[in-house]
């Protein structure tokens, strides 16, 4: 039976308001016509620091700090947000600068309650602050193979005679450089996917050695100066194996990249009760232990000299780490400048 057929509009409304309240990252007031305080979301009791029980059927305006200058409702129009920065008092009483957006909502008999949502201008700064990071760091990574491309192509069109001798090496140079950028964009869209939660598409058992072949064919690298070793057999791994192989290949370039003088790249695993250990091993420029509490954050790059010549988004191990506590694992780093370093996973196995 449908049981949206079977309740009043009202309160099919009201349940979905309190659930996405309950889900939503900014803080949320639910105010009503007497402009008491009705809803109270999770986020808004992190933010201030106040219990649901012990504001809700107040005042709004008790929430308000003596500072604070602005008039939540005064030039909400219907169904138009209204944009305010507001100072509110947390429950010791100190005063929490946000950004809030005040919507009038239309009730019964034309009677008016409001919803107001808000973040404190620090996570709004830090927000800002991403964008611009993203938008820096796509512009730069996204640059270099674009000019290659243009380069080789450009060549190409204006020497036959190069054309005729060379065309199968300049093209897989453009061939190699447009993968490089779709990789780029696929680790865009799952920064996404990992801001919205929806990383995961399946999860099944699966053949490791598979996955781990796929992600070393997507992986540049010469096999001569840099070779990746499989110290395993026969292994099964359980969950999504496009996230799985998007792991490994992290790790994989990873490796790759804080190798400049080349060296092994190892993987070994084995299954043990309830789940899979996957270890990847090189022996490259290493970690510093003052670098190491920040490897998986977005956009962090290590201010030394293997970092700043190794280029890279900053997203790599970050995009691991979500996809591994996706699956429901753990990721562990030991790390010895100088001595390489190794990644060690542990996935659940899972029915």
């Amino acid at each position: 039976m449908d049981i949206s057929r079977t309740l009043p509009a009202d309160v099919i409304r009201d349940q979905l308001v309190d659930a996405y309240a309950r889900v939503a990252a900014e803080g949320m007031i639910h105010v009503d016509e007497q402009q008491r305080i009705a809803r109270f979301n999770p986020s808004a009791e992190r933010i201030l620091g106040y219990a649901p029980s012990g504001v809700i059927g107040t005042p709004f305006l008790s929430l308000l700090h003596e500072s604070n200058r602005a008039d939540v409702f005064a030039a909400v129009a219907d169904s138009e947000p209204q944009i305010a920065n507001v100072t509110f008092r947390d429950s010791t009483g100190a005063p929490v600068p946000v950004r809030a957006r005040c919507i009038a909502v239309a009730g019964p008999a034309g009677a008016k309650s409001w919803i107001v949502a808000f973040n404190t201008r620090r996570r709004i700064e830090e927000i800002e602050q991403l964008k611009t990071e993203l938008v820096s760091t796509v512009s730069h990574e996204l640059k270099t193979p674009l000019a290659t491309i243009k380069a080789y192509t450009a060549t190409l069109r204006a020497n036959r005679s190069l054309y005729e001798s060379h065309s199968q090496e300049f093209l897989e140079v453009v061939e190699h450089e447009a993968d490089r950028l779709l990789r780029m964009i696929e680790d865009m869209l799952l920064v996404a996917r990992v801001d919205a939660a929806q990383l995961l598409r399946k999860r099944v058992s699966a053949d490791l050695a598979q996955i781990l072949d796929e992600a070393i064919a997507q992986v540049p690298h010469d096999p001569v100066t840099h070779p990746i070793e499989r110290r395993f057999e026969s292994v099964r791994v359980c969950g999504d194996p496009d996230r799985l192989r998007d792991i490994l290949r992290n790790l994989l370039e990873n490796a790759v990249k804080y190798s400049p003088n080349g060296g092994l790249i190892e993987v070994r695993a084995h299954e043990r009760a309830g789940s899979t250990e996957i270890a990847v091993q090189d022996r490259g420029a290493g970690i510093s232990e003052e670098n190491l509490p920040f490897i998986f954050d977005r956009f962090y790059r290590a201010e030394d000299d293997a970092a700043s010549n190794a280029g890279g988004s900053g997203l790599g191990l970050y995009i691991v780490q979500a996809l591994v506590r996706a699956h429901g694992g753990t990721i562990d780093v030991r790390s010895s400048p100088g001595h390489g370093t190794t990644f060690t996973l542990s996935l659940p196995v899972r029915a």
